[in-house]
């Protein structure tokens, strides 16, 4: 072929349209021209990537093996296509086999030759960037789009493409705010996002977080509303764009896209706008080691490996990329340097071939950990618990305010060598940092590790315990059914006796223990004393001290397992969920019965028992876990007066208990009257959380009363038999 004809044919290819012809005419001289036989190898995967080839005559076929021993077809690769490319780009290995399905012409670049323009001229690195980029975007599209629309034909996949706009948002960049017009939709085909509302008082509350696939702004199109939150790019995004104009167009031509996108404002019309339920769709996570005895390779694969029962895994350090990219120091490359375009858009590529990709920082404010931080889903801070708690270089550097290269969440994880004894003065780290929650891991246990797998993917598994006076005790034996089943159980959290009982799992009492320390606080005791009722029937002089001697001064950070639990703020007459702070003096106030027991009195505000607002958290967990099982030893009440039709009077029931030959009244006590009344008065909002949840636990408990404390070996017992019970139908069996 002449060169004249050559150069035209260059020039009607993407990665060569509207180069500078000066250009063309330097590459011609590195061109050589090959030809292949009908089912002749070009290459195969793992191969060296050290040519680009043109396809001037014939077809090639693209195949993947897979690890069952199958190969797949990828694709078929035709005249004026480009094969090879993407690996000569961004280094590394062939990741496909390429064959000849008929005799086949091809141009051939080499790597070297090719290394030698791009190092001249800048710009074909640029434009081989943006075609790549537009094929692998366009292939994430295609990949999206049947998730709403089923397996639908191409042509209507291709009709939705050509009829979208394409968005790039760099990150902390807004796609629209609250109040603009709602004239359009958006798929996110990249990325991650931020939903945001102003609160009465302008503040800003995450409502949640949209992540790659995700239609975003279809409710308010269709209602003709304005924008209801602020959305952001939690990271660089790239979205397509469908107006109100496009959408409409493509709807009459195939109303099963109007359909499609209907029900999906439906559904989320039956959402809480306020709701912040964790998403199982987490794809980068980045680790950042604290400090140098944080063994972070080794935590790094700890985590891979729990990952990799969710999905394919990605694990990157700056070494091992060097060595995957096969270009030098390829991981410090700074973003405004031109080859940054080629780090950038290996990592897209990798990331839209895996579930999830692990990004391991360096322990200094390198380009790398910067290249980590701004790809991040999520950012680990991982810790040795034993170490200062002052902020690290790479915090102060990349994630202080000023700083801050990511606006990702962060999450702080505290690393201890063994569970001997309780962390203590988690408070220190959590005060220097803002972080969305913390976890202790101890290093020789690996259900922790399995534990924060879970909770990075979406799957961790939250335990909600009910109040209900002493019947709550029944709690302790769900709680060790599940252990024993191997149900995992991740965070825990409750409302007066359910938050008692629940701290005591959180913190990983034995049976033993547990019996022992409750024998003596609540029986042995004799906790409930009476005193002069002026704001209480009971003092809580008893009770504080029994709570003092079960927990110290631990706080509820401090526990092995999270925790919260809820009381009711008489003072703003609003819930309060509590999960820091001393954990006796957040007890007291979680079980402080109105007229029962006495307010806890916390910074001027009257904390009572939390069942005034919810008796049954489960609304709580669900924004912390993807599955809440639920443990409620309220629903029935055995409280009535036999033989009567009306109230007796005071006198009649002291008469009748203190004459020998009177039949004793058996009335329920001032107390189990206000406890009840205390439970019914949050009964319909348990009913709704029971509603949303698969797994509902309600231990046969009616025939004990509210205050039975010394029955506290049959109500366990009750509780574990009934929940194996339940597990053995092998409905729990997916949680395990």
């Amino acid at each position: 072929m002449k060169n004249i004809n050559l150069f035209n044919y260059l020039k009607s290819i993407d990665i060569f349209k509207n180069i500078n012809e000066e250009i063309l005419t330097n590459l011609l001289p590195e061109l050589t021209t090959i030809s292949l036989v009908k089912e002749a190898i070009l290459f195969q995967q793992n191969d060296p990537s050290d040519a680009l080839y043109i396809v001037l005559q014939g077809k090639l076929v693209a195949t993947l093996n897979q690890a069952d021993g199958n190969r797949i077809i990828l694709a078929e690769i035709t005249v004026g296509n480009i094969v090879g490319e993407m690996n000569l780009f961004t280094g590394g290995k062939r990741t496909a086999n390429v064959s000849a399905v008929t005799d086949v012409e091809l141009i051939k670049l080499s790597k070297t030759s090719f290394e030698n323009i791009v190092a001249q001229n800048p710009v074909l690195l640029q434009r081989m960037a943006d075609v790549i980029t537009q094929r692998l975007r366009h292939n994430q599209l295609l990949a999206i789009l049947p998730k709403y629309f089923g397996e639908t034909d191409k042509n209507i996949l291709n009709a939705i493409e050509s009829q979208a706009e394409w968005i790039h948002l760099h990150s902390g960049e807004a796609l629209f705010k609250q109040g603009d017009v709602a004239n359009c939709l958006y798929v996110l085909v990249s990325g991650r996002l931020k939903v945001a509302f102003a609160d009465p008082v302008d503040n800003q509350q995450i409502i949640e977080e949209v992540s790659q696939g995700e239609v975003v702004g279809e409710k308010a199109l269709f209602a003709d509303e304005k924008r209801t939150a602020d959305v952001h790019a939690l990271r660089d995004c790239d979205l397509v764009k469908l107006s109100a104009t496009a959408f409409e167009t493509l709807a009459q031509k195939y109303p099963q896209l109007m359909m499609a996108i209907a029900k999906l404002a439906v559904q989320r019309s039956r959402l809480d706008i306020r709701s912040t339920s964790p998403k199982g769709n987490i794809s980068n996570i980045a680790i950042v080691p604290l400090n140098s005895k944080v063994r972070g390779t080794e935590f790094c694969q700890r985590i891979a490996k729990g990952l990799s029962n969710f999905g394919t895994i990605l694990y990157l350090n700056s070494q091992r990329l060097d060595n995957l990219m096969e270009i030098p120091k390829a991981a410090q490359t700074a973003k405004n340097s031109p080859h940054s375009i080629r780090l950038n858009t290996w990592l897209d590529e990798q990331e839209s071939r895996h579930r999830f990709t692990i990004y391991e920082t360096d322990l200094e404010t390198s380009e790398w950990s910067k290249w980590c931080l701004r790809r991040a889903d999520q950012i680990l801070l991982v810790a040795d618990a034993n170490t200062s708690p002052v902020l690290s270089n790479i915090e102060k550097g990349l994630l202080a305010d000023k700083n801050r290269v990511s606006t990702a969440s962060q999450i702080l994880v505290l690393l201890h060598p063994n569970g001997k004894q309780l962390p203590t003065g988690t408070q220190h780290w959590l005060s220097q940092r803002n972080v969305k929650e913390h976890h202790h891991i101890r290093w020789d246990t690996e259900k922790d590790f399995e534990k924060l797998v879970r909770f990075a993917s979406g799957q961790a598994v939250g335990l909600v315990f009910s109040g209900g006076g002493a019947k709550g005790f029944a709690h302790f034996g769900v709680y060790l059914a599940l252990k024993e089943a191997g149900i995992p159980v991740d965070m825990i959290g409750g409302t007066s006796m359910g938050a008692f009982i629940g701290a005591q799992c959180a913190a990983e009492w034995t049976l033993e223990k547990m019996l022992q320390t409750n024998r003596k606080g609540m029986i042995e005791s004799k906790f409930l004393k009476f005193t002069f009722p002026i704001i209480s029937l009971f003092s809580s002089r008893k009770m504080r001290a029994n709570l003092k001697a079960a927990f110290g001064d631990t706080q509820i950070e401090d526990l092995w397992l999270n925790f919260f639990c809820i009381s009711s703020n008489l003072s703003a007459h609003e819930m309060i969920v509590h999960r820091y702070g001393q954990l006796e003096k957040i007890l007291r106030a979680s079980t402080a019965v109105p007229g029962i027991l006495e307010p806890v009195l916390n910074e001027q505000q009257f904390l009572v028992d939390g069942s005034l607002f919810n008796n049954l958290p489960g609304d709580i967990m669900q924004q912390y876990c993807g599955e809440v099982i639920l443990s409620d030893v309220s629903s029935a009440s055995n409280i009535r007066l036999e033989g009567h039709d009306t109230m007796p009077s005071s006198s009649e029931v002291i008469w009748s208990r203190i004459l020998p030959f009177r039949k004793t009244i058996k009335t329920p006590s001032i107390a189990e009257i206000l406890i009840n009344a205390i439970l019914v008065s949050s009964t319909q909002k348990s009913k709704q959380v029971i509603s949303e949840t698969d797994f509902y636990l309600s231990p046969p408990v009616k025939q004990f009363k509210l205050l039975d404390f010394t029955a506290i070996e049959k109500l366990v017992d009750i509780g574990y038999q009934h929940t194996q019970q339940a597990i053995a139908t092998g409905k729990y069996d997916k949680l395990r």
